[in-house]
């Protein structure tokens, strides 16, 4: 859409119409992307049928949890992208547009294979395998800055690049996942090979003697912050790393443009503070042995449940190895746009944009159309329709407003699902910007096909 500095997150050969333009800190923009690759709110949460005024998940008697297991897929990804810059600004020379950006980012996927759920809801079956591979979660929390410059190298041919500093504030990541459990009468069998990395430079993790982790403190300093403190985990050098943005977008016609960015390519070393989980082990539970006439007013049978589980539970924990970890490199979770849009009036335009996010051992994809309205220098608005999180019907809408210097913009690519179908949507997303604007030139921007 037209009138958003900031599209150049997307494609770094985006030029904005302006000189100069400087975005208000934690405003420009304020970014927040969260989506289920399975299940809506009214897989979980729905009118009763026997009655329709109350609400009910999917756990009540009167709910279905057939009907929940059945929209699950093999592996159910809960995806989170949130940001916020503290600095955004970009200006023209006769070379091409220059931006700087400070932005502090969260990245967030949970992987809950559709076993896991199946076994808890239905119960263990006999002669029944649960196959809980792949569950795990990567959570990544890191600031970022960044320099991008685009340029026209031909009259119909411009190119971007951004290049990225990262610093890790925290993060908790799967290196493998593989984890079944076999079910019968007789016994339960439990195979499990899995390893996780942590690094948290906030807290300070104590360990006892039989190496479990004894307690997790947050750092005092943390705990009556200042701006010292808080610049001190917000750009932590201990926890480097680097990333690259690349665009292009080609004009084969003057009114129709090509695109294509490849965005967070790069990584992050996790050095501070890190700790590894090993669970390795191949386990038999049999079941429990009561002896009734144990039992009395000092020892009941809720007392031999409880006792039972504790010794369960301690036995499954003690396969799992606590240590000190070694330094571990963690990629960024890379996207690929592609990009067609044609101009069918210079207010009028049409495009489609394809969104492939590379995650830890799976891909996600989005595609957008949109249509394009440029109503004069002050309004700008945007219509789309996107498949997204395997779900069709996503409505989205768009609005920039500029008022002398003053830059507001308002996307989303779901915003009107809240009008047609409010408890279907499997994603909600919002882009938000506030910028001031100088040296306004009326004509249509450099590239970006969104």
């Amino acid at each position: 859409m037209k009138g958003v500095p900031q599209a150049n997150r997307v494609n770094p050969d985006y030029q904005p119409q302006c000189k100069f333009y400087i975005g208000i800190p934690m405003l420009a923009p304020a970014i927040s992307n969260v989506s289920s690759n399975s299940l809506a709110w009214n897989d979980l949460v729905y009118h009763n049928p026997v009655r329709p005024d109350s609400l009910i998940t999917f756990l009540h008697p009167e709910g279905s949890k057939e009907a929940f297991l059945n929209n699950l897929k093999p592996v159910n990804l809960v995806i989170s992208d949130i940001g916020s810059s503290l600095i955004s600004f970009g200006f023209r020379t006769e070379v091409g547009f220059f931006t700087m950006d400070i932005t502090s980012r969260w990245d967030g996927n949970v992987y809950i294979p559709s076993d896991l759920p199946r076994m808890l809801i239905k119960g263990a079956g006999d002669g029944e395998k649960y196959d809980l591979n792949g569950i795990g979660a990567d959570l990544m929390a890191f600031d970022e800055i960044s320099v991008g410059w685009s340029g026209q190298i031909l009259d119909n041919l411009t190119i971007g690049a951004r290049a990225k500093l990262l610093f890790g504030i925290g993060n908790i990541t799967t290196k493998s996942s593989n984890l079944s459990l076999t079910t019968s009468t007789e016994n339960w069998h439990l195979v499990s090979d899995m390893q996780f990395n942590a690094s948290l430079p906030f807290a300070e993790v104590t360990y006892d003697e039989d190496g479990m982790i004894e307690d997790i403190e947050i750092d005092e300093e943390l705990k009556t912050p200042n701006f010292s403190t808080i610049s001190q985990y917000m750009f932590n050098s201990k926890n480097l790393g680097f990333g690259l943005d690349l665009g292009v977008n080609y004009r084969p016609l003057q009114e129709l443009q090509l695109s294509l960015s490849v965005v967070d390519l790069g990584f992050i070393q996790w050095k501070d503070e890190v700790h590894q989980l090993d669970y390795t082990t191949e386990y038999d539970f049999t079941g429990f042995e009561l002896n009734p006439f144990e039992l009395s007013d000092d020892y009941s049978f809720g007392d031999f449940i409880d006792s039972s589980v504790s010794m369960l539970s301690d036995s499954l924990a003690s396969f799992a190895e606590f240590t000190p970890g070694t330094a571990y490199s963690k990629r960024l979770n890379t996207k690929l746009y592609i990009g067609i849009s044609y101009d069918v009036t210079p207010s009028i335009n049409f495009g489609l944009l394809s969104r492939t996010d590379f995650l830890n051992g799976s891909v996600t994809e989005q595609v957008t159309a949109s249509a394009n309205f440029r109503t004069s220098r002050v309004l700008n608005f945007s219509l789309s329709y996107s498949y997204m999180s395997n779900y069709f019907r996503n409505i989205g809408a768009g609005i920039s407003l500029n008022a002398g210097p003053v830059n507001l913009y308002l996307v989303s690519d779901n915003a009107l699902n809240v009008l047609f179908w409010p408890d279907d949507a499997r994603a909600a997303n919002i882009w938000f910007g506030f910028n001031l604007l100088f040296g306004y030139k009326d004509k249509p921007d450099l590239p970006l096909v969104h």
